[in-house]
């Protein structure tokens, strides 16, 4: 069994599940996966109208402000840097306000400011209570998360909280 939210997600019917990864699970990839022909505004409200839902403008104003993205917003995939385009993934991925967020190596194409950035922003995501799942193969990354477990050729090899973060 896989329990989020108290929903086993095994027991889920296909469709079921596809509402429910889309409404409660945030992805957030190393390879960005933006629409290039979206804005950054109107990437980070896909899922939101992709479900057919009214978006909340004012929590995706918070989210341009949090990201640093206010100026951004009417500009293309292709017009931003790596670091910003990371961002709007970001806000994509937290636009309907998932309870897990699952981060693919979300600082593997990024200059070191702008993997420092991304991870105070997932830090302050795990401060307001949200479970966020990191896979990175970055040591450093994975010295400064709470909990780390290492896997090796698909076995949990090590398993540790750090006390201080």
């Amino acid at each position: 069994k896989v329990l989020i939210d108290g929903k086993d997600v095994f027991a889920m019917k296909d469709r079921e599940l596809t509402i429910f990864r889309r409404r409660n699970i945030g992805f957030i990839f190393q390879a960005f996966n933006l629409i290039p022909e979206l804005t950054v505004e109107q990437n980070i409200l896909f899922p939101v109208l992709l479900d057919y839902q009214k978006p909340d403008r004012a929590y995706l104003e918070e989210l341009l402000t949090v990201l640093n993205l206010k100026d951004r917003r009417k500009h293309l995939p292709s017009q931003l840097s790596g670091g910003q385009q990371q961002r709007v993934a970001i806000g994509r991925a937290l636009m309907t306000r998932p309870s897990l967020i699952l981060a693919d190596e979300p600082t593997g194409n990024l200059d070191s400011h702008s993997g420092a950035e991304v991870m105070r922003i997932l830090h302050e995501l795990h401060r307001e209570g949200r479970t966020v799942i990191l896979i990175t193969h970055d040591n450093e990354i994975a010295a400064n998360a709470h909990r780390v477990i290492r896997i090796q050729d698909g076995q949990v090899v090590e398993d540790y909280i750090n006390a201080d973060k």
